[in-house]
């Protein structure tokens, strides 16, 4: 997982479609993903410092979860483009508790297994806050001696929780939030918290600027130098992600490197 920064939007010169650039902090290696009008407006506004006289989506948002945050003690921690499928980018709202991991309940839906015994595929409730999450887990390890699960609670919710043998109880130390990555980066703008890419993605969608201004080469493009990293992707993925490819080209990138948002 790589931090990176806003470096800026543009617009395609070709359907005008807008896309905001990362930079990845420690290299000169960027991920530019497509957005909607509004929410490029919503990311722009806000790193410009522009007032407005209503909260927008975005301001209504944040004010939402700063509201929630002194009730249950949650923070944004940061966000994370995750995952890129058939195009499209995948992002994660991940939160943590200011206080340290609150306990859970973990119901087994149905039987008398113990939730700690469950493997992963298993469906169970999860229990928190008195609301029910008919959840199942998607992944199980130890980290030290600590029994650790990830659980897919629904409705975009996923949960990591730890076993504690002092309290015999389960605590929640994350939960993260499924959200477009224009969303979350226009939310975690406003409230500075810094924004993250997998390696998966970057290894997928990630270009370098190339010597040559206005000219950029992707992992699909690029020298004997990057073969290894090549044979990592799929022969079809790669095929489905040349209209992502072709699509930065249509960017006016005469400028880039040089603005700094």
């Amino acid at each position: 997982m790589k931090e990176m920064q806003i470096d800026s939007i543009r617009v395609s010169l070709m359907n005008y479609q807008h896309v905001v650039i990362l930079k990845e902090r420690q290299s000169d290696r960027y991920l530019p993903i497509w957005i909607g009008p509004a929410e490029a407006d919503a990311i722009s506004m806000k790193l410009q410092n522009v007032d407005v006289s209503r909260p927008m989506t975005h301001d209504l948002l944040k004010n939402t979860l700063f509201a929630l945050e002194s009730l249950s003690g949650t923070t944004i921690s940061k966000i994370v483009v995750c995952d890129l499928r058939s195009d499209t980018f995948y992002a994660q709202i991940v939160f943590e508790f200011n206080a340290g991991p609150p306990s859970v309940d973990l119901e087994p839906q149905s039987g008398n297994s113990r939730a700690r015994d469950f493997e992963t595929g298993s469906g169970l409730l999860l229990v928190w806050q008195n609301r029910k999450f008919k959840s199942t887990i998607t992944r199980k390890w130890l980290e030290g001696k600590k029994n650790c699960m990830e659980i897919d609670g629904g409705e975009g919710w996923i949960f990591e929780v730890f076993f504690d043998e002092s309290t015999k109880r389960w605590l929640l130390t994350r939960m993260k939030l499924d959200s477009r990555p224009s969303d979350a980066i226009a939310l975690a703008v406003r409230v500075t918290a810094p924004i993250f890419a997998e390696e998966t993605v970057l290894d997928k969608a990630g270009i370098i600027l190339d010597q040559e201004p206005g000219k950029m080469s992707t992992p699909a493009k690029t020298n004997e130098k990057n073969v290894g990293q090549q044979d990592k992707l799929d022969e079809q993925e790669l095929k489905k992600l040349s209209a992502y490819y072709d699509f930065i080209n249509t960017l006016d990138l005469e400028d880039f490197g040089k603005h700094k948002s």
